[in-house]
């Protein structure tokens, strides 16, 4: 079972910087184009010019982040604590009108390799990110500005408990993120309680939710630096990497879904695809879209989606059904691969194995290699970007029980099949490997 520890966290200055919100960020793979230029342009010490720099030409961009972090610890706009410690982690947010409070704690975690220690992954990782994140983690030197966000099970809730204590007091740091939300975080140095939460959680097997491609490299930059016979001088070794561990049974916990977009398909059209998949597949037509008949998909998918697998499935001309698989045990006949039973019946798997690639010919490789799949987080941004693509797959979220269940299989779901909210901020709270010198 995974050990963590306290660490001495780097973080911004806040007498330096004023408000963090001008400073922190999304996670790097929610950062795109766009965003990074809002990010340049708010703040000139923003943490995107770390994490995912602007390519300039002459340049290794990964150097360039380097130099900007030594520059920055050097004159104190990023500090590093001198104390362990471990970090109360609450993000404060709106869900459905209500306001929530997911509650975790950011420690460093030994590393395993999946399914040994206790660690479980469950969901697949592309290779492009990874070799970013290591080209920067590798130019500086064992800088992680970014979380794994990992889960644990516990219905006595006996590591938050001991943490509770110390959030009565101001929080230590504290930022908005884009959407409005709240992240605060408070220092824990006392010796009873991380004792707490270390002997809770050596209990307990862990689960990635997100940060599946920071997790792998981190396991990569290990070995490298074994096999450069590296030493390090405390706590913050090559061994463990920051994360944060919040509990599958709190309250606060929130998967959206992730949509997909289909483009660039050298033949696509409507009426084909909707015969090819009529033998597996009830399609229910809402005619031409309009806001209300998206509203009723949406509603329709939520309902229908709580007992049987169902998609929306729409058309930039205007074209909106609901498709909705006819016997759950098609799932399981239809699909393939050698998989768990419990992976087949996935809405993910079905829509990748019977949707995308049966019907469309996009297979599990073009998704890899990122190619005429794009994702969406909210049905909004669906409509909004449909115009430009050729067809859109809306999805329910999947359950928190099924990551679990995955998991243990030692299975993994396709990309993007989980968007755990809010995103743990980028910038908030930082760790750094500490080499010997």
């Amino acid at each position: 079972m995974p050990r963590v520890f306290p660490f001495r966290a780097l973080h911004y200055d806040v007498a330096k910087i004023g408000s963090l919100d001008a400073v922190v960020s999304q996670p790097y793979d929610k950062i795109s184009d766009a965003t990074r230029e809002k990010y340049y342009a708010r703040h000139e010490r923003h943490i995107v010019r770390i994490a995912k720099p602007k390519e300039d030409p002459g340049k290794d961009k990964y150097a360039e982040a380097a130099k900007t972090l030594e520059a920055w610890l050097a004159d104190g706009t990023i500090v590093r604590e001198t104390e362990p410690a471990v970090w109360i982690s609450h993000q404060v947010f709106k869900f459905n009108g209500e306001t929530r409070t997911r509650k975790g704690f950011v420690a460093i975690g030994e590393l395993a390799e999946f399914g040994k220690g206790g660690v479980h992954a469950h969901e697949k990782t592309l290779a492009a990110p990874k070799k970013d994140r290591f080209a920067l983690m590798t130019a500086t030197r064992g800088l992680t500005e970014g979380h794994i966000f990992m889960l644990y099970s516990d219905s006595k809730n006996a590591a938050n408990a001991a943490l509770d204590p110390f959030t009565k007091g101001p929080p230590t740091l504290e930022a908005k993120d884009d959407y409005g939300e709240t992240h605060r975080a408070w220092r824990v140095t006392d010796a009873k309680a991380i004792a707490a939460v270390q002997a809770d959680l050596a209990k307990r097997d862990i689960f990635i939710a997100d940060g599946h491609h920071r997790y792998e490299v981190a396991l990569q930059y290990r070995e490298e630096c074994r096999k450069a016979g590296l030493t390090c001088d405390g706590e913050e070794t090559y061994d463990r990497r920051m994360m944060t561990f919040i509990n599958m049974e709190d309250p606060g916990m929130v998967i959206f879904p992730t949509h997909r977009l289909v483009s660039g398909l050298p033949r696509f059209d409507a009426k084909d695809f909707l015969k090819k998949v009529a033998p597996h597949f009830d399609a229910k037509d809402y005619g031409p879209a309009s806001d209300e008949q998206r509203r009723e998909l949406m509603e329709d998918l939520r309902i229908e989606g709580q007992v049987k697998h169902c998609f929306g499935f729409a058309t930039p001309a205007g074209g909106l059904w609901l498709l909705t698989l006819k016997d759950e045990k098609l799932a399981e006949t239809e699909i393939k691969e050698q998989r768990a039973p419990e992976w087949k019946r996935l809405d993910v798997a079905i829509l990748h194995s019977l949707l995308l690639d049966r019907a469309l010919g996009i297979t599990a490789d073009m998704v890899e290699k990122e190619q005429h799949v794009s994702y969406a987080r909210h049905a909004d941004e669906v409509w909004a970007a449909l115009p430009n693509a050729q067809a859109a797959f809306l999805l329910n979220p999947t359950k928190l029980s099924e990551v679990k269940t995955i998991s243990e299989k030692g299975e993994r779901m396709p990309q993007k099949s989980t968007d755990f909210y809010p995103k743990l901020l980028t910038g908030f709270i930082m760790n750094r490997v500490s080499f010997a010198r």
